[in-house]
């Protein structure tokens, strides 16, 4: 891979002046870069979950029996209709690649390469916004009790609630992160365009893939979304505080240890 820009292609990683994460690398500047950004991290993950907690009883308990249920129960008997021999097996790709190994691989696969190229920024960025999704996604699962589809399912239910789609939530955060590092990190206006192409496809192949299985009400791949836009923007966040808490450790060594001056030559 390669820089895009002459000047710093990490460059939306720097916090600006006197916004959030400097603020939050100010008070967090005796901690190490790493433990501030996962401290914002814990943060992301608090208030999602409160906020997708507060998104999932309001369907569940709520808006129960009204126009809301009713559009989740006709979405899902329409994506029961349109099954076939054909697309099934296509909805089985769509859902791995949601999966948690399929995440957890491709993930892993872009964080060593970021690794050899020494981009820890654009590293960091993908390991906060998946911990966020990845926590927040559980949590609010096992805590919102909703039952899934009353439709025939085709693939194995997983013990935890219907609400959100954690396959959804993962596929948005992933593939829209590897699509803005490869923004900054490649050449190519081809490449680019294409990484972005797939951000936009691939969660909604993965989406609509867990609707036609019977494994989402349409309402849960709305929280699905909520939460990997939260989990994209704490991401960001932390990778900024991170950014900033190094930056003001090294003007305190700077200041402690000033670089010794030449000394003049003696004529």
């Amino acid at each position: 891979m390669r820089d895009s820009n002459e000047g710093n292609p990490s460059a939306i990683f720097e916090p600006s002046p006197d916004a959030l994460a400097e603020r939050l690398g100010g008070h967090l500047r005796t901690h190490r870069p790493v433990v501030a950004g996962g401290l914002v991290v814990l943060v992301g993950y608090l208030l999602m979950t409160a906020l997708l907690i507060g998104l999932g009883l309001l369907i569940t308990q709520v808006l129960v029996g009204g126009p809301v249920e009713a559009w989740d129960h006709n979405l899902n008997q329409w994506f029961v209709d349109q099954r076939t021999p054909t697309l099934n097996p296509v909805a089985n790709i769509g859902s791995e690649l949601g999966a948690t190994f399929t995440i957890i691989g491709v993930a892993a696969l872009a964080c060593v390469i970021l690794a050899i190229e020494r981009h820890w920024r654009e590293l960091g960025s993908i390991v906060a916004g998946l911990a966020v999704e990845a926590s927040v996604s559980f949590t609010t699962s096992t805590l919102i009790t909703r039952t899934r589809p009353k439709v025939p399912r085709l693939d194995a239910a997983q013990p935890t609630g219907s609400f959100p789609s954690g396959h959804t939530a993962a596929a948005i955060v992933l593939y829209v992160s590897l699509a803005i590092v490869i923004t900054l990190l490649v050449r190519s206006t081809f490449l680019r365009a294409v990484a972005w192409l797939l951000a936009i496809a691939l969660p909604i192949f993965v989406g609509s893939s867990r609707l036609y299985q019977g494994m989402h009400h349409p309402t849960d791949l709305i929280g699905s979304a909520v939460i990997a836009v939260g989990s994209l923007l704490f991401g960001l966040l932390a990778c900024r505080t991170a950014v900033a808490v190094t930056g003001r450790r090294t003007d305190v060594a700077d200041r402690t240890h000033p670089a010794p001056t030449e000394a003049k030559a003696v004529p």
